[in-house]
This record gives structure tokens, sequence and C-alpha cells, in this order.
């Protein structure tokens, strides 16, 4: 395999990968300020930047970077990366969401796109588990990756790991994806 190029379907909701018509969207969203706060890197990213780190990750093979649609409306972007070489060989990976559309934040379908991208990790990806960081202010994602199966371990003052493997998100989730199947 030498391509991750794809959409991905579910949960009326569509993942499309980054491309030149549309990742300027996520430096636009990355710099709300209801976002940048919740990041590790908390600066302004500039366009030029933002070229820059587009121009890195959009021919790689060990992350995928996706604009989330609902009803053709871009609502968010979401990703998947590795530190090995190869997603498609990884044995964990970590996943990073947001969602910029207001209304969609406390919204039950802001897990369709969590869903989609977990399922495609352990089911067509074999992924193992996947890990996070997440910043222990940021209460609205501790509780939103609850309920997705992460279990918690501290790294320090300002940030939580979070690791998840199938059968915790499974076990976690059945509720959810019946909910959100019915479209």
């Amino acid at each position: 395999m030498t391509d991750l190029k794809i959409d991905i379907r579910a949960y009326s909701i569509v993942l499309k990968q980054i491309d030149d018509n549309n990742y300027a969207l996520l430096q636009q969203w990355r710099n709300q300020p209801e976002i940048r706060e919740q990041m590790v890197n908390q600066q302004l990213i500039s366009m030029s930047s933002h070229q820059i780190w587009y121009e890195s990750v959009k021919h790689a093979l060990n992350q995928q970077h996706f604009v989330i649609y609902y009803k053709d409306l871009a609502i968010g972007s979401i990703n998947i990366r590795t530190r090995q070489a190869y997603l498609y060989q990884a044995d964990s990976a970590e996943v990073g969401l947001y969602i910029a559309e207001a209304k969609y934040k406390n919204n039950i379908l802001a897990f369709a796109p969590s869903l989609a991208i977990n399922d495609y990790a352990f089911n067509d990806l074999g992924i193992n588990h996947l890990a996070s960081k997440v910043r222990l202010t940021n209460q609205a994602a501790i509780k939103y990756n609850q309920q997705l199966g992460y279990q918690f371990s501290p790294l320090d003052e300002d940030f939580t790991e979070i690791k998840l493997t199938a059968d915790n998100y499974n076990n976690a989730t059945k509720q959810l994806k019946t909910w959100l199947s019915r479209g």
C-alpha cells in the first residue's frame, strides 16, 4: 500500500481528506480562541506556517487529516497519526478532533467523527490501541472521551493521557452507534 487517500462515510457524516481545496479551513478553525486554547501548541498559526505543515503531511504515510462534513457542511477536523513509518502497519496511533461549528459541539453528532475514525483505526488499519493527551482544563473533552471508552492517566499538571483499546471502545459505544446509525 502506498497511498492512504480515502474518504470515510459513516454515522451520517463524511470525513474527507484534506486537499488543496479545503486545507485552509483547518488554519481558520485552529486559530479560533476556543479551539486554540485546548491545543498543546496554543500559538496562532500563520497561513505560511500552515502551508508548510500541509505540504509536509499531504503525502505522509504515517498520518491522515480530514475535514468533517455533515450534510455537505464542513463542521470540523479529525486526524489520525502514528510515530511509526506507516499508519497501515501501526500498532498504536493518536487521534485528534475539534468541532468548529458551534451548533454541533454539544450535540450527539459530535460523536460521529470519532466513531468513524475509531472504526477505521481498529477495523481497517488493525491498530491495537489509540492514545492521545487532553488538557485537564478541557472537561468537555474528558467527558466526551470517557463516553468513548478511553482510560485516563495523568501526565503532569496540564495534561492527562487517554488510551483506548478496541474492546473498551466497542463496549462503551454500542448505544451511541445505534443512535447515530439511524441517520
